[in-house]
């Protein structure tokens, strides 16, 4: 799926949308984290700032010129998942760059984590894999706009997630 069909099921996306290509240097995010993105990612990326959808769930997205901090909380991120992994916490789920492991992307209000399950096929082959703060792990076999799409339109029930989310409008914010 794309950024634009994921602009028609949320249009109070396109209020966020920047004027003109917002030149990230994935280059140097993609040498730092030792993988390349998924593409529905870096195309959402060049379009929008940082979001939040309801309040709720937050897509990191890194910013032209400040790459280094998107980097630094991508790796406290894995820092975290690692340790949950060593004390026996994440259901066997494990970090990247370990084989298969999880590279996170958002995370929620209420304390849920939004990972890419990597894969050897290449990013525009990792699903999605949500952590909910009540220990629950949910997949959801597709990419980041088609997974975001869904839960906007009902489709991909919010497994894992409040029942009620996202809302029958949802609302977006941006940094």
């Amino acid at each position: 799926m794309s950024v634009q069909e994921l602009e028609q099921e949320l249009p109070e996306l396109l209020r966020h949308r920047a004027p003109a290509t917002r030149a990230i240097d994935w280059e140097g995010i993609s040498e730092a984290l030792g993988t390349a993105l998924p593409s529905d990612f870096t195309e959402l990326s060049e379009k929008y700032p940082a979001l939040a959808i309801d309040d709720f769930l937050s897509i990191h997205i890194p910013a032209p010129g400040e790459e280094r901090y998107f980097i630094s909380g991508t790796r406290k991120l894995l820092d975290a998942l690692r340790d949950r992994r060593d004390a026996g916490r994440s259901h066997g789920h494990v970090p990247y760059p370990e084989p298969g492991g999880l590279l996170p992307w958002g995370d929620s209000s209420d304390g849920d984590l939004f990972y890419w399950r990597t894969t050897d096929e290449g990013p525009d082959t990792w699903t999605i894999l949500v952590s909910g703060r009540n220990d629950d792990w949910c997949e959801f076999r597709g990419g980041l706009t088609e997974y975001l799409a869904g839960l906007v339109s009902g489709a991909v029930p919010p497994d894992g997630l409040p029942p009620d989310f996202p809302g029958r409008t949802p609302s977006v914010d941006s940094d």
